[in-house]
Formats: structure tokens, C-alpha cells, sequence
């Protein structure tokens, strides 16, 4: 039988293993790497926060590794969070290559992205740190929801309170099926109850119950203690409340077009996104542009030393106006071919709908004909638009940190 120390030494040295791997992996590739972090507390009251880097490889592959998984000691101040989350980035080496930072809209996340701001050099950053804070959709989303949910606020208590009586022992259960049988309903989903804070969930809860609602009636007839019998009236809300939900639970991330939105002044904001395209694609170009010059001043360089051992050659300077003259053009050439791959792209005629169609696949293939929106595309495509990939650090594997087992050393957990 393996000990407990030998085990604990075999868990350790495979995460350094596999942290080697992952700090080797994140310093050679060519891509910016996004970042989202959420913070929990757990059953003992310890505060934890997750970091998840999010990059495409060189395969065009989407990937994403959790970089730390730490605890966090009382206050949770913004500076304390601020200081955790730049030490992280730095811990990692990725500090000047994060593309953006994704966190919940809560004013306390506001305030701390502004520091990663300032302890971090801007003109790494792109657009010098314009777009570093990305918001998360899902939670917007949730919060959209969440106040049209509370309109029929009442309605919807009474069905979550049947959901609860029906599911709260295995008798209830099976007298409700047994009714179910008798009314009868052709349906096997069992009641499911919601979480308050989650609107998917009650979209599911509302859905199932749907189903059930003549089966309720009865059970009001044959159970005394049930007091919470919906009325017509919460039924129809919850119907028209469905179909309304139906949307947005299938889609996820619901993209409304620009005209349904704004309406008269929908030019403006497609305006406003289309110049947003390019400053991002001159950001990119300027940092190609001090590549090509540190290349070319190392190139200048050899040049020198080599003008120095022949200096005793005579040169004709009667054509050095004519070379300063190509340089510009050469100059002004590469603005005007960068402008011009973003107008050839947005030119370009739409690709019909597919249901497999592979975003990442058919950028790897174009990269020839659009290499600046290339670079672009691989650090942007990267970017999740919520926090679930870091929530799920704490929510998918809710069974190992539970009240059993929840007096384990916070240094294993960071591990």
C-alpha cells in the first residue's frame, strides 16, 4: 500500500512536470494569450481564485490551462486581487503577451483591472491596454434575464415552490409519477428545481414543470399539505416566459443585428466597430514594423563595420536622395497593403451557412492572402466572453472540495 507522503511527493512532482511543459509551451508560442479569473469562497470560508490562460497553438487548435488555482488570505481588496493576479501573469512570464483580462461585471473586478494598468508597461498591450478589460456576456446575460424574470416574479415562486414539495422525499416522487401515469402524461423527465442565481436553470425547471401542470390540479385534490397550487394565470407567464428563454438558452451568446438594436443610428455603431477594426490592424502592423526595424538595424549594423574596413573606398552620394525616396514609398506601400488586406476581406462575399463550418481552419488556410488579419484572428478568436472556463475550476469539480473534505492545506488545493 503506497503511503500518504509518497503519494503526496508523486502528485507534487507531476505538477511540476506538467507546469514545466505548460511555461516552456506559453514562452515559444507566436500568439498573445487571454486571460480569464474568478474568485470563490469555499465551504470554510477560504478564499480561492482561479487564473486560466486561454491561447490557439500552432495548430490552429484552441486551448486553455488553469495557471493557478490560489488561495487567497482576508481582505479581498482590489489591491490584493490586483497584486495576485499581476503576479500570476508574471509568475508565468506571460505579462506582456495577455490580450485581454475576462471577468464578472462586478464593481470590485472595475477597480482592479485598472491596476494590472499601471504596474504593467502599456505598450505591450494591445492598443495600449484599450480592449484589456473584457466583460463577461454570460453574466450580462444573466443579469438581463434575472430582471425580466422578476416581472412574473410571483408566478414563478409558486411553480418553484411545487417543484420543491414534489422532490423533497422519495414518497412524493413516486406519488407524483403515480399521478402523472393516471392524468396521463407521455413524458419521463423527472422535476428538476432551479438555481435562483442561475436563469438557464430555471428555464429548465419552468420547461419540465410546463409539461406536468394539468398533474398538479390533482395532486392539489389528493394532498392536503400542498398549498402552493399555481394558478391559470402563472401557467400562461410561464409558457410566454419559455418561448422567450427558448432563445437564449439554445444560442448561448445571442448576436441581435446592429439595425434591430440602434435602429436610425445603427451606421454609426457599425462605423464605430468598423474603425475599431482598424486601429487594431494599424496596432498590429506598427509592431511588426519595430520588428522589421530591430531586424534591420542589426543589418545596418554589419553594414557599418563593413563601410568602416573599406571606408577608403570612394562612394557615390549623388543617388543617396533617390534611396530616401523608395524608402518612403516603401513606407507608404506597406500602410496603404494593410489597408487594403482589411478592405479585401471585409469586400469579400459571405460564405454560405454551414453547420460544421471551422472558423479556426479557415483562418490557418487564408493566412497567405490576410497575413496581418492572420495575427490578428489567432490572438482574437482566443478571447472567451465569459468566466465559465475559470467558474468551472470551482463548479465541475464541486464534488472534491465539499464539507468532507474541506480541511485539506490550501497550499494542496493550489497545487
Amino acid at each position: 500500500m503506497i503511503s500518504r507522503n509518497n503519494l503526496k511527493g508523486d502528485i507534487l512532482k507531476i505538477y511540476k512536470d506538467e507546469r514545466t511543459k505548460y511555461y516552456n509551451l506559453l514562452g515559444k508560442i507566436k500568439c498573445r494569450i487571454a486571460i480569464t479569473t474568478d474568485m470563490w469562497t469555499s465551504s470554510n470560508n477560504k478564499g480561492f481564485i482561479a487564473v486560466t490562460g486561454h491561447f490557439i497553438n500552432d495548430n490552429w487548435t484552441l486551448q486553455n490551462c488553469i495557471l493557478r488555482f490560489l488561495y487567497v488570505p482576508a481582505p479581498h481588496t482590489t489591491e490584493v486581487l490586483a497584486d495576485t493576479l499581476v503576479e500570476s501573469l508574471m509568475d508565468w512570464n506571460i505579462d506582456r503577451k495577455v490580450s485581454t483580462i475576462t471577468v464578472d461585471n462586478c464593481t470590485t473586478n472595475d477597480a482592479m483591472i485598472n491596476h494590472p494598468l499601471q504596474k504593467l508597461p502599456t505598450k505591450d498591450m494591445l492598443l495600449d491596454g484599450k480592449v484589456l478589460h473584457m466583460r463577461c456576456c454570460a453574466h450580462i446575460l444573466n443579469l438581463i434575464v434575472k430582471d425580466g424574470l422578476d416581472i412574473i416574479g410571483s408566478s414563478i415562486e409558486r411553480i418553484r415552490d411545487s417543484v420543491i414539495y414534489w422532490t423533497a422525499s422519495p414518497s412524493r416522487v413516486e406519488k407524483f409519477e403515480e399521478t402523472a401515469r393516471q392524468v396521463p402524461v407521455n413524458c419521463t423527465k423527472k422535476l428538476c428545481l432551479d438555481c435562483k442565481t442561475r436563469w438557464n436553470s430555471t428555464y429548465l425547471m419552468l420547461e419540465t414543470a410546463i409539461i406536468y401542470k394539468d398533474v398538479f390540479p390533482r395532486l392539489n385534490v389528493r394532498e392536503k399539505n400542498y398549498k402552493s397550487l399555481p394558478t391559470e394565470e402563472d401557467w400562461l407567464n410561464a409558457i410566454e416566459i419559455c418561448g422567450k428563454l427558448k432563445l437564449f438558452h439554445q444560442m448561448s451568446l445571442v448576436e441581435f443585428f446592429f439595425r434591430k438594436i440602434y435602429h436610425e443610428s445603427a451606421r454609426f455603431k457599425i462605423d464605430e466597430v468598423r474603425q475599431n477594426c482598424y486601429d487594431l490592424l494599424f496596432d498590429y502592423q506598427s509592431r511588426c514594423c519595430t520588428l522589421n526595424e530591430s531586424s534591420s538595424s542589426i543589418g545596418s549594423l554589419e553594414n557599418t563595420m563593413s563601410s568602416d574596413v573599406h571606408s577608403d573606398v570612394n562612394v557615390d552620394d549623388s543617388l543617396d536622395e533617390f534611396e530616401q525616396f523608395v524608402v518612403s514609398k516603401t513606407s507608404g506601400a506597406t500602410n496603404l497593403s494593410a489597408t487594403s488586406e482589411l478592405d479585401m476581406y471585409l469586400e469579400e462575399s459571405l460564405l454560405p451557412r454551414a453547420r460544421d463550418f471551422d472558423i479556426l481552419n479557415w483562418w490557418k488556410t487564408n493566412g497567405v492572402k490576410f497575413p496581418t488579419l492572420q495575427k490578428m484572428a489567432r490572438d482574437i478568436l482566443a478571447i472567451p466572453v465569459s468566466t465559465v472556463a475559470s467558474e468551472s475550476a470551482f463548479s465541475s469539480s464541486g464534488k472534491l472540495i465539499n464539507p468532507h473534505r474541506n480541511r485539506l492545506h490550501h497550499i494542496l488545493w493550489r497545487h
